[in-house]
């Protein structure tokens, strides 16, 4: 007969190899950290585009966000949320300021002195920083996740 600790260990066990299975889901290309990082960039340069072009970077927004989460799907079977509970909230809260910051200075340098070049500039910097950021919560999702 089985005890209830054996229940629970074997749970326990099961547990533990689905988040493995999960952890190795969760190796993403390079590609992908450069689609959220482009995804990133694409809306801290918004302040320095006309406003038709900011509806078309909107819907390109989008349509990327789309394409991603059926890539994802179709490669790994699931998309994994960014934005969940663990560890990985410690990377994304950080990075989400930091996404807002250079939001909000494009958005000012654009107002205040009429300068493209300057959203230009932090939306690539927006770029390098999404990438890093990218990479660096996959690492701590499958460590988390015992991979």
């Amino acid at each position: 007969m089985i005890t209830v600790r054996e229940q629970a260990q074997a749970a326990l066990a099961a547990k533990d190899n689905a988040d493995h299975q999960v952890a190795r889901l969760g190796e993403c290309p390079p590609w992908r950290h450069a689609a959220f990082a482009g995804m990133l960039a694409s809306l801290v340069v918004q302040p320095a585009l006309p406003l038709a072009a900011r509806f078309v970077m909107d819907g390109l927004f989008v349509l990327a966000l789309i394409l991603i989460v059926r890539s994802d799907r179709r490669r790994l079977g699931v998309f994994i949320n960014g934005y969940r509970r663990g560890k990985t909230r410690l990377v994304v809260l950080p990075l989400m300021l930091i996404w807002l910051a250079l939001y909000a200075a494009s958005y000012y340098f654009e107002k205040k002195f009429d300068a493209p070049l300057i959203s230009v500039g932090l939306a690539v910097i927006a770029f390098v920083i999404g990438y890093y950021g990218s990479v660096i919560w996959q690492r701590v999702f499958r460590r988390e996740l015992g991979a």
